[in-house]
């Protein structure tokens, strides 16, 4: 009989009140058993893990190393919990699972030792739901799952002699479960939509533009913080609770009313209610001519302010115009604008346009029509070069008509950051925003993007919670917010806004491949594949969703599964400069550069602005041996002012020390490599570093960096397996080795 004895990291899983159920319902615990085990071994299987054997309602695993089983840990109590929250409690179940790595012997295809007795006596520890870890694990995965990891004290386990420290992993949903009542201010104001009962359904638009009125003058009230029209437009039709709306929304006031428009009269009736006790704390009617309709918004608004501040308005805040067509084009242009998809931002062109046709100093239309442009040439809609002068021109029109609007500052400040690179005036432009109305989500969100392009990484999620506390329903906030963080390599935090972005806006294009991202990079490979399987599900021909899915195959090794996916997505947009960006990736991973450089050529030609694209040029012409043309491309991207970035100026300093490798310029490869790791709270330093090492030939130090990589999840990894330049060490056991631990096995070959 022979032995082995191993250190390996263990999971032992045990499946709540399983011997409980089939006392009652035998017929019912056995199907529940059969989606539990489905589960389990999918996740298992996803993260690297084997299965040693079952224990009746729950399995013995083992997996390389601590960092696999614990992110298979979380992986499982996720999907278990987002699966109990969609159906009836009959239906529900749960998990505990215990961590432990320590010696085991091998005899007969099974494992015994204290390793197994440890694991085995902390897994009733983590209770229903829960994960619970030994010190062993805690010490090699805290700082590497994006979840808190805290102590439970010493344990006395059964047949162990001495007490030993256990830890219980923290949950998403445990955060708010624990999360203490905290009173919100009355300060904290929702205004909801006003219902329109009029005979007249028309008339609906006069009632948005009456709710969109009391926002923004409420907003420019010193005192108050006020939802954004985003957010509270959603509660638009529905019947929820002022409760539940203030709890969903953290207000400690909300605003609400009707209105009815008969003929040239008016009658506005609202009610200011405290959002925890729903008692009413204000009423009052208004009876007014039409005419009227721009003081009567100021004059609710001093009431309410009055109310909740004891501070009255000694103004008004100027009317937007005088003309109530152009008004209510303006507010159709917004509603459209909010939605950010083509077809809505083409639509929102229209109306801000007739808006204007219909007062041409109108400038919050101006500020539309600006922010329409740039927003489509950002999602690939439109080319810069006709685009952004439009958007300037209409952002500069607006501001020499109304120099003090919020709006017309951050469209400009856009502008700044997205056609001229420019992150200092964008930063002005934007602090120019939110001091003119500090409630100004848009404004909050743009900033924290200007910032984050600086890697000024603190400042900028300060500016993006901010937009969140101002209008939580805003779907593309909670994308730009969780796009932000994949790039500084917090997946965790990333993938529960885009979560929350999908429940918000399900039909958005970006929230799955996006989501799927943001798995991948977590090495939850099923996750990202069930991502895109609900995205493309909702919306066979979302190209976007293809491209990663294309992305995904290839990583995985399924290079006619990519492209399939590739294909499809060529068919749905064939004139997209991001699909000609996909084609060249593919060509690119799949071992065919010069392919793949006439593809980036022509998405550059689309939008020589990218200076991604710029990049994957000058790489694939590397591959190819065409320095000198890789050369050019360095130009190129200095041209662009890609160096005012410190995010992609690392990208950059990676590019032209791969060159220098190649070039023998051994000064230059010493540079660069200091400039990539002097950036150390940048995650993708270390693949940075790799990619120069290993076109200067030093491989084992670029598996050394490699290594630490993979220690921070860093996204960079997504493309090493099928990147050309990485073939000289796509071989090595260390290399083969790094697979593993993401849960790939060997199954990634070698691009040809």
């Amino acid at each position: 009989m022979s032995e082995e004895r191993q250190l390996v990291a263990l999971m032992l899983t045990d499946m709540v009140g399983y011997t409980r159920l089939s006392q009652q319902d035998e017929a019912r615990a056995l199907r529940l058993l059969d989606v539990h085990n489905e589960a389990l071994r999918s996740s298992i299987q996803a993260h690297g893990g084997r299965v040693i054997k079952g224990t009746g309602d729950g399995f013995l695993v083992e997996f390389p190393s601590a960092l696999q089983a614990a992110s298979c840990a979380v992986d499982i109590q996720r999907r278990f919990h987002d699966r109990n929250r969609g159906i009836e409690e009959s239906e529900r179940f749960a998990v505990r699972i215990g961590l432990h790595v320590g010696d085991v012997v091998r005899r007969d295809g099974d494992v015994f030792g204290d390793g197994v007795n440890i694991t085995a006596r902390i897994e009733p520890l983590a209770g229903a739901g829960g994960i619970c870890v030994t010190s062993a694990v805690r010490d090699q995965v805290w700082n590497k799952i994006g979840r808190p990891i805290v102590s439970l004290g010493p344990q006395q386990l059964k047949n162990l002699e001495a007490p030993i420290e256990v830890y219980r992993v923290v949950l998403p949903w445990d955060d708010v479960q624990e999360a203490p009542h905290v009173k919100v201010d009355r300060t904290r104001l929702a205004v909801l939509p006003l219902t329109n009962v009029s005979p007249d359904p028309e008339d609906e638009y006069f009632t948005d533009g009456m709710t969109e009125e009391l926002i923004y003058t409420l907003s420019k009230v010193p005192g108050l913080r006020v939802i954004a029209q985003t957010s509270a437009m959603s509660y638009k039709g529905k019947t929820k609770p002022i409760r539940e709306i203030g709890r969903e929304l953290s207000v400690g006031s909300v605003l609400e009313g009707s209105v009815r428009k008969a003929g040239e009269r008016l009658r506005i009736t609202v009610q200011l209610i405290d959002a925890e006790s729903e008692e009413h704390l204000w009423a009052a009617r208004y009876d007014r001519e039409l005419a009227d309709v721009f003081e009567i918004q100021t004059e609710i608004a001093q009431s309410v302010a009055g109310e909740l501040r004891g501070v009255l308005v000694t103004s008004g805040a100027p009317r937007p115009t005088e003309n109530l067509d152009a008004y209510k084009e303006y507010l159709k242009g917004r509603q459209f604008w909010a939605r950010r998809t083509k077809t809505g931002l083409h639509k929102a062109l229209v109306h801000f346009e007739a808006a204007v046709s219909a007062d041409q100093n109108f400038a919050k239309a101006y500020s539309g029509i600006a922010d329409t442009y740039t927003v489509l040439v950002n999602h690939g809609h439109e080319a810069a070069a006709t685009a952004h002068p439009k958007a300037r021109a209409a952002a500069e029109k607006a501001i020499a008509l109304d120099p003090n609007l919020a709006e017309a500052h951050a469209s400009l400040g856009l502008i700044y950051l997205e056609s001229d690179h420019d992150p200092v005036l964008a930063e002005r432009e934007m602090r120019r925003a939110v001091e003119l109305s500090p409630n100004y989500a848009t404004a909050y969100h743009w900033l924290g993007l200007v910032l984050d392009y600086l890697g000024r990484d603190e400042e900028a999620r300060a500016a993006m919670e901010r937009a969140l506390e101002l209008d939580p329903l805003a779907h593309i906030t909670h994308i730009a917010y969780a796009d932000m963080l994949l790039g500084t390599g917090d997946a965790e935090r990333a993938k529960a806004l885009l979560l929350r972005a999908r429940d918000l806006e399900p039909d958005y294009p970006g929230v799955a491949s996006d989501l799927a991202q943001a798995e991948m990079i977590l090495w939850n490979w099923c996750g990202a594949e069930d991502a895109l399987d609900i995205g493309l599900h909702r919306n066979p021909n979302n190209a976007l969703a293809l491209g990663m899915r294309m992305n995904l195959a290839l990583f995985l090794g399924d290079v006619d599964a990519a492209r399939a996916a590739l294909e499809k997505a060529e068919r749905v947009e064939p004139g997209s400069p991001h699909v000609w960006t996909q084609r060249g990736m593919f060509e690119y991973g799949t071992g065919r550069p010069a392919e793949a450089v006439s593809w980036f050529q022509r998405a550059a030609e689309a939008h020589p602005e990218d200076p991604i694209t710029a990049i994957r040029l000058g790489m694939s012409c590397i591959a190819l041996g065409r320095l000198d043309e890789a050369r050019r491309w360095i130009g190129e991207i200095a041209r662009l002012r890609l160096l005012t970035s410190p995010k992609l100026r690392l990208i950059y300093e990676t590019f032209c020390g791969v060159l220098a490798a190649r070039e023998g310029r051994r000064d230059e490869v010493e540079s660069r490599l200091a400039a990539v790791r002097a950036q150390t709270a940048n995650s993708r330093r270390h693949a940075g570093a790799a990619f120069i090492l290993v076109a200067a030939g030093r491989e084992d130090e670029a598996l050394d960096e490699l290594e630490q990589s993979l220690a921070v999840h860093d996204p960079w990894l997504m493309e090493l397996p099928s990147e050309p330049l990485m073939a000289p060490i796509r071989t090595h056991p260390r290399f083969q080795r790094m697979l593993e631990v993401m849960g790939l096995g060997t199954g990634v070959p070698a691009a040809p």
